[in-house]
């Protein structure tokens, strides 16, 4: 069984892919991806997106953020610790940044998540980043496992095709 989580590590990354396969090059996919997992939960997710490497790495934190608030239980982890390959990233928490300047976008949508969660964002290798880690080599869940995550009434009823997207704009 698992007890209930204070805290959560939490892993994100996102990349430029520069050779993108002919096909998809014609259908219009986009070069970016934005990652992010939570090992604890065994959740990992990545989508095709595209803009700048930092623009997409806020993506992957936004889309992170946004995915616990709406999917984890209540008061299931107070305490988020984020873990990011980019520098750049990290380094964008410091007071003087102007990737989270007072008054922009990505400020605001910070200060209402940081009423739900209290969040540290840290620096870790790439090679100790859990979202670049492939999906065949991720850890299951042990039996018996008890989630923290609230199901998805909406789509956990009725099963539907869903296209491959092209990915979204940052």
């Amino acid at each position: 069984m698992h007890k209930q989580a204070s805290s959560l590590r939490c892993y994100i990354a996102s990349t430029l892919l520069t050779n993108l396969d002919p096909f998809l090059e014609r259908e219009g996919f986009c070069h970016g991806l934005v990652m992010f997992a939570v090992p604890e939960i065994g959740l990992m997710f990545r989508c095709r997106a595209e803009g700048e490497r930092i623009d997409l790495e806020f993506g992957a934190f936004f889309s992170l953020l946004k995915f616990l608030k709406t999917y984890l239980v209540k008061d299931a982890a107070r305490e988020l610790y984020v873990c990011s390959s980019n520098p750049e990233f990290v380094l964008s928490f410091r007071p003087i940044s102007r990737h989270l300047a007072k008054g922009t976008t990505r400020e605001v949508l910070l200060r209402d998540y940081l009423r739900d969660y209290l969040i540290q964002v840290g620096f870790v290798e790439s090679q100790n980043n859990r979202c670049l880690t492939s999906p065949v080599e991720y850890p299951s869940l042990p039996e018996g496992f008890k989630t923290i995550l609230k199901p998805n009434v909406r789509s956990d009823k009725r099963s539907e095709f869903k296209p491959f997207q092209r990915g979204i704009r940052l």
